[in-house]
C-alpha cells in the first residue's frame, strides 16, 4: 500500500526537509538538487541520502568526503528529529494498531569514491 503513496510521502518528507533543516545544510546543497535529497523505499522502512549532493562550492569534494563519518553523524543530528516528526504524522495515522514504525538511513557518497555507507536506524513513536 505505501508503495501507491510513494511519490506524495516523498514530497512531504523532502518538503518537510528543506523547510526544516539548518540553512548551514541547505546552503550546501547542490545547485541541481531541487525538490528530493532523501529517497526512499517506503514500504521496507529505507531511506538513502547521497552525500555528494552537498556538493555547493565543492564541500564534498574538499571537506565531507575526507571527514566522511564525522559529516554523515553531524547531518543524522539534524535529520534524525525531522524524519520522526513527518513519518509519525503520515504513518501512524493509516493504522491505528501501529505504535512504533522504524526506518534505517543509509547515507552514501559517490560509488567511485568507495565510501562505506553509514548506517542510522530512526524508531517513529
Amino acid at each position: 500500500m505505501l508503495n501507491l503513496y510513494r511519490q506524495l510521502i516523498s514530497n512531504n518528507l523532502n518538503n518537510t526537509i528543506f523547510e526544516e533543516l539548518s540553512e548551514e545544510w541547505l546552503e550546501r546543497l547542490s545547485a541541481d538538487v531541487r525538490n528530493e535529497f532523501i529517497n526512499g523505499f517506503y514500504n521496507a522502512g529505507i531511506l538513502t541520502v547521497n552525500m555528494s549532493d552537498f556538493n555547493r562550492n565543492d564541500f564534498y569534494e574538499k571537506v565531507i568526503r575526507n571527514k566522511f563519518p564525522l559529516y554523515c553523524e553531524n547531518l543524522y543530528m539534524h535529520l534524525a528529529p525531522i524524519i520522526q516528526r513527518c513519518l509519525r504524522r503520515m504513518f501512524l495515522g493509516f493504522n491505528d494498531n501501529l505504535t512504533e514504525y522504524k526506518v534505517v538511513l543509509f547515507m552514501e557518497g559517490r560509488e567511485e569514491d568507495q565510501l562505506e555507507a553509514v548506517k542510522y536506524t530512526i524508531t517513529i513513536f
